[in-house]
């Protein structure tokens, strides 16, 4: 049985990303195929939700387990299949490809095909530009340039340090 997944961003207004997964395959799976193709850093963090038809958030199907989680009851993206979770046309998933800033993606199950079986996820449609994943290891240096020498001039607003010290006097002899 293969699902038919469409893609899609808030975001991004012409994204449209087009799966098919066998329902044997994992979430995990399903994760690697939209991040290879939205060329995502695939050392960041990610997690899918089941939604509702009003795209609330249900349980969450983590990459890896939480501490706190017994051993033997958890859930994460390798040890779930898509067919386990997954009954119905229409059935939905938001996918959070950036969790510090909280980018999702959201999945729809198109179709369902009862005859047909496909060993890995398959890209059969990709419109327009995937939303940007935002990195903790990539920086915009003339934002941070930007954003120092404003802090700077925040901070000498107030005097340069050594006047304050002369007028209040060291903050040790306060304490």
């Amino acid at each position: 049985m293969v699902f038919e997944f469409k893609i899609i961003s808030d975001k991004v207004e012409n994204f449209a990303l087009h799966i098919e997964a066998d329902a044997k395959n994992t979430f995990f799976e399903l994760h690697e195929a939209i991040q290879d193709e939205c060329k995502y850093d695939p050392s960041e963090l990610a997690t899918f939700f089941l939604a509702d038809e009003e795209w609330d958030k249900g349980m969450e199907i983590p990459m890896f387990r939480n501490k706190s989680q017994k051993q033997n009851s958890v859930l994460t993206m390798k040890n779930a299949f898509l067919g386990d979770y997954l009954k119905e046309k229409e059935d939905k998933l938001i996918y959070i490809f950036d969790i510090a800033n909280q980018k999702s993606l959201y999945i729809e199950l198109n179709e369902i095909n009862m005859e047909k079986k496909i060993n890995s996820p398959v890209v059969t449609d990709n419109k327009g530009s995937a939303p940007l994943q935002s990195s903790s290891n990539h920086y915009d240096t003339d934002l941070l340039a930007n954003e120092d020498s404003e802090l700077q001039n925040i901070f000498t607003d107030f005097g340069e340090l050594e006047d304050l010290n002369m007028i209040y006097g060291e903050m040790s002899e306060i304490i």
